[in-house]
């Protein structure tokens, strides 16, 4: 546990994030996420998953140039879902960026807290598939140790030798940083001195796509892809399903100095929150998500106009956009005016987990690189989404601290802070 005062309080250590990589529509790993971030390059096109023409949306973001074979055994690659072949490859991506060696780490300090919305969908309508047009005795039994949202996170425990804390976290969208969060407290705590973090998901199948097109959610944009999502824009009208995964290596401060490592940020605080609210997919009400940034700014022993830049949850939904807005314009009053705030969805589109992880790994290179990345396809400003949303161009500017922000069916809000180093 923490280290502890004469007068019994604990000192939180402190956490820092050495390490990124990204499974992710507009690149593979670090460096080809990045130069497609800060060129504004657009993941999303017609969907090659499946035959969508019977869908009002046939747009998705999709991770086409990725071979499971290119990383894995094809044994290996066989007997796991795509959403777990997404996390070991961001995860082998992210741990060569930290260049942290676990076989020298204690496998019992070295834990995983990552998150999946959704969990393997591809096994789960590849089973449901099987079971009703070939019967029972058809189905692999290998789908057993496939299925669940722990699968994923044991696959991930076995590729790498992981053997201390760990947990599959979902909570909805918000997942990848719900687990960030959860990693951050991990470390901070003593718990563990290495905690692999993150999220992935890979919604884009038959069923999974009907469902959403069922709740009307989706974008109806079904001009050219790239538009399809705006966020903040007054044009817009809902997300376009992406897939992908983030991951973030999180060591204890003493640890990442002992062994020299490039840091990127230090976390200083994450705020959680749910709404209680059932009777709506989401709530409309913001006092929840004031709260978790609150909270997090409480943790992080800093005031509003501490925040320099906040990488943004918003997915062009007509009514979480200007409530995200809404709420910050509460939380920092006239500084919200004076912030850039900023949303990766448009580029690689709504992929949950995978998409709420990247947005943390994006806030991490902010930092580092002192560019902000832009929100792409702002053109028809929306007088109640009215702050520098760092339209269509990226920024140069050197940022000391950066917000991420999450929020997901089922209530969820996470708020996570970040200082550069």
């Amino acid at each position: 546990m923490g280290v502890t005062k004469g007068d019994g309080a604990i000192l939180k250590k402190r956490v820092v994030v050495t390490g990124v990589g990204v499974v992710s529509p507009i690149g593979i790993g670090k460096e080809a996420f990045w130069r497609s971030l800060i060129s504004g390059k657009c993941g999303i096109g017609q969907i090659t998953h499946f035959d969508a023409s019977s869908y009002p949306c046939k747009f998705a973001a999709e991770v086409n140039d990725f071979q499971a074979t290119d990383f894995l055994t094809p044994k290996s690659a066989r007997r796991i879902s795509r959403g777990t072949q997404f996390a070991i490859v961001s995860t082998q991506k992210a741990l060569e960026d930290a260049q942290l060696d676990l076989s020298k780490e204690d496998p019992y300090q070295v834990g995983l807290s990552y998150g999946t919305a959704l969990g393997p969908m591809d096994i789960y309508e590849k089973f449901g598939a099987t079971f009703y047009e070939r019967g029972l005795k058809r189905v692999n039994p290998f789908f057993l140790g496939m299925m669940n949202h722990n699968a994923m996170i044991g696959a991930m425990a076995d590729a790498f030798d992981i053997r201390g804390y760990n947990t599959a976290v979902s909570a909805g969208c918000s997942s990848g940083n719900v687990a960030l969060a959860n990693a951050y407290y991990v470390v901070s705590s003593g718990m563990a001195e290495v905690l692999v973090t993150g999220g992935v998901d890979t919604p884009i199948y038959p069923l999974t796509f009907g469902l959403y097109s069922a709740s009307h959610s989706m974008s109806s944009l079904n001009g050219h892809p790239h538009k399809a999502m705006c966020p903040y824009d007054k044009r817009r009208a809902g997300f376009i399903l992406g897939e992908g995964s983030g991951t973030l290596i999180l060591e204890e401060l003493e640890h990442a100095q002992k062994r020299k490592a490039n840091i990127y940020a230090e976390i200083l605080g994450c705020g959680l929150t749910n709404d209680a609210d059932d009777a709506t997919v989401f709530s409309p009400e913001a006092r929840d998500m004031i709260k978790a940034y609150q909270i997090a700014l409480t943790q992080s022993s800093l005031e509003p106009a501490d925040v320099d830049y906040i990488c943004g949850h918003a997915h062009s939904s007509i009514v979480l956009d200007k409530k995200e807005t809404t709420v910050i314009k509460h939380v920092f009053g006239e500084h919200a005016y004076r912030l850039a705030v900023s949303t990766i969805k448009a580029m690689v589109g709504h992929s949950m987990a995978g998409g709420t992880a990247m947005q943390s790994v994006a806030a991490c290179l902010a930092l580092k690189e002192g560019i902000l990345p832009p929100t792409i396809n702002y053109e028809v400003p929306d007088p109640e989404c009215d702050l520098d949303y760092v339209p269509n161009l990226p920024k140069k500017r050197k940022i000391q601290t950066a917000l991420v922000n999450s929020f997901s069916l089922g209530g969820t809000n996470v708020v996570i802070i970040l200082r550069n180093w």
